[in-house]
């Protein structure tokens, strides 16, 4: 993994989710985010281009902003069908599930919406939604360092003991990473 600095377009998360669906990924649970692109119409377009042309090649870069390592951000750079680049913004309190299950899964499907807009609502409204492979690109163990700090501070925000905090931490992860891997056949 490498370090450098950049200054990119980050659109914040309206709603996240996941689709299960036997038919891709082996059955896994991919994870959906909505992106709030009302200032991004090219991301608009990138979705929508999908609909009527063949995939296209994409690269992806994670890294943490420099004022806090609670805020992940996934740099994504299309060349084809539209050529784009833009970061999503994540919180590593509120979208740590969602962060590790991408990772996971090595992907995510990307929608855009507005606030108050499901995940749910816009497949059943057939909405255009790119399918976005997120390969190992070095960050796995800078996120499980800034996971496993996250969910610690949450168990210890409860009460709970040095001790109970670390068993607490590695059960949540043990739960959390089985229903990534889970498989839903046809």
């Amino acid at each position: 993994m490498f370090e450098r600095l950049v200054t990119i377009t980050t659109v914040s998360i309206i709603d996240d989710g996941v689709i299960i669906d036997p038919e891709w990924a082996n059955g896994r649970p991919i994870p959906a985010i909505i992106v709030d692109a009302k200032e991004r119409q090219d991301i608009v377009e990138y979705i929508n281009a999908h609909r009527t042309q063949p995939p296209g090649d994409v690269l992806v870069q994670w890294g943490t902003a420099l004022t806090s390592k609670n805020k992940i951000l996934l740099i994504i750079r299309s060349f084809r069908p539209v050529e784009i680049e833009f970061a999503i913004g994540f919180s590593a309190n509120k979208h740590h599930a969602l962060v590790d299950g991408v990772l996971r899964n090595n992907g995510f499907y990307l929608l855009e919406g507005k606030s108050g807009d499901k995940v749910s609502s816009l497949m059943m409204e057939d909405k255009g939604r790119i399918l976005i492979e997120v390969p190992a690109t070095g960050f796995e163990p800078t996120w499980d360092k800034i996971l496993r700090k996250t969910i610690s501070k949450i168990f210890k925000q409860q009460g709970l003991g040095k001790k109970q905090v670390e068993n607490a931490v590695k059960d949540y992860l043990k739960s959390m990473r089985e229903f990534w891997h889970t498989r839903r056949d046809s």
